[in-house]
């Protein structure tokens, strides 16, 4: 919790094109902070997160998160409730290059 590291880590994010989407502690507790985007094999881009997760954010930041994809948010009421996680503690980030066809 240190202002002056949250506004240079925010500016250095701007500053490489990223866009922010700021989060209070409720909506981190929500699971907000818990989202992925993936692509899939169709090129569609999602932004996958919990329904309670989507739920807690406001117009402006859903709209924000959809302009870099479709929103899908499944209830995850069970896994969060007991598990301590959330959708993106599902789902494995596989960072291979792309198989080349000879």
């Amino acid at each position: 919790d240190h202002p002056e590291d949250q506004v240079l880590v925010k500016s250095n994010l701007e500053a490489d094109g990223l866009a922010v989407v700021e989060l209070s502690e409720d909506q981190i507790n929500q699971f907000a902070g818990n989202m992925l985007e993936v692509k899939g094999s169709d090129g569609q881009t999602l932004i996958v997160m919990s329904r309670r997760a989507h739920q807690s954010l406001d117009a402006d930041q859903r709209a924000l998160l959809e302009t870099f994809g479709t929103i899908v948010s499944p209830d995850l009421d069970v896994i969060e409730t007991c598990g301590g996680g959330s959708a993106r503690c599902m789902m494995a980030e596989v960072h291979l290059p792309q198989p080349t066809h000879a």
